[in-house]
């Protein structure tokens, strides 16, 4: 269940008091960390005490992830790292993470943003967990080709639903995101259709990327998208996980495999780009993904679990 306006506010008031009397950040670096004005940092640090959050310590039970995601920032150094809750099960911690990536889009996303989408599970359920927005002249891009995927999920369907809820207009990649050789993807690449929204979805302002794993578990593997073969042909070349398709190893460096020569979406190089990249992942077999992606750098923003942050921040250290 979606949290109510009223807890939304909370929860941004005890981590900007965290952040002022805890880390002794001035309100203007507040503002500029979590995307507020000086005044609502004012304002939202006034409410703290009234309500009783700032009393001798900060008093909020979302505040227990407060230091892990501090770590995190500085260890990779993200623009922000937000830490939910590990649920019982893989459904309940994909959850937890759509429903506080979606409150942290709302309050990300501005008119004007040509926002890029992938794929995925998690980013399925931060696209259904979105409330409605009104925002001007927002564009959305899908990044990736489709998915036949028995209607179970698709890129297209992930896009088209953030387009939906931000009113926006969507541009859509009509390929498939693998094809059967270099040379069709050739051919599909030289339509000005294709390079027009892959030159688009490069040119975007924010990208919203699921991170993927290279066990059998996989979604790539799991929905047919490729053949158990085909990925342990990319583990045995080093690959850990993927992002918009493109398999990379341990530092995040790009695999450079016959799988590769046939995805149709955005380059992580091209991804590297984008100002703002925020990834949605969690659950412990993707902990080796996620860290290869951070070690490249190709994340600004993460939103995970309080279990596979543990495990990524161990495996930095190991």
């Amino acid at each position: 269940m979606a949290l109510s306006t009223h807890e939304q506010e909370r929860a941004l008031m005890a981590r900007a008091a965290w952040l002022y009397y805890h880390r002794g950040l001035t309100q203007q670096d507040i503002g500029e960390r979590l995307g507020l004005s000086r005044v609502k940092v004012v304002r939202l640090l006034a409410r703290a005490r009234e309500e009783g959050i700032v009393q001798i310590r900060v008093d909020h039970p979302s505040l227990r992830f407060v230091e892990l995601e501090e770590e995190l920032r500085r260890t990779f150094g993200l623009k922000e790292a937000i830490v939910v809750p590990s649920g019982e099960t893989e459904e309940q911690t994909r959850e937890a993470i759509g429903r506080f990536g979606a409150i942290y889009l709302e309050r990300a996303l501005a008119p004007g943003d040509v926002i890029g989408t992938a794929w995925g599970v998690t980013l399925r359920e931060v696209a259904r967990h979105l409330r409605p927005l009104s925002l001007k002249d927002v564009t959305v891009v899908q990044l990736m080709g489709g998915l036949n995927a028995g209607g179970l999920i698709n890129p297209l369907d992930i896009a088209r639903a953030v387009a939906d809820k931000l009113q926006g207009n969507l541009q859509m990649l009509y390929t498939p995101a693998f094809v059967d050789s270099a040379r069709i993807r050739a051919a599909l690449l030289s339509d000005h259709r294709v390079a027009q929204t892959l030159r688009a979805g490069a040119s975007a302002t924010k990208a919203l990327v699921g991170i993927g794993d290279v066990s059998r578990e996989s979604s790539l593997v799991r929905w047919g998208a490729l053949t158990p073969a085909e990925l342990d042909e990319a583990v045995h070349l080093g690959a850990v996980g993927d992002i918009l398709g493109r398999h990379f190893d341990a530092h995040g460096r790009p695999i450079e495999s016959p799988l590769a020569e046939r995805v149709i979406g955005l380059t992580l190089e091209s991804l590297r780009s984008i100002p703002q990249v925020i990834a949605f992942a969690g659950g412990g077999r993707k902990a080796a993904a996620i860290l290869g992606a951070l070690r490249a750098r190709y994340v600004h923003v993460l939103i995970t679990d309080e279990a596979t942050a543990r495990l990524v921040l161990a495996g930095q250290r190991a």
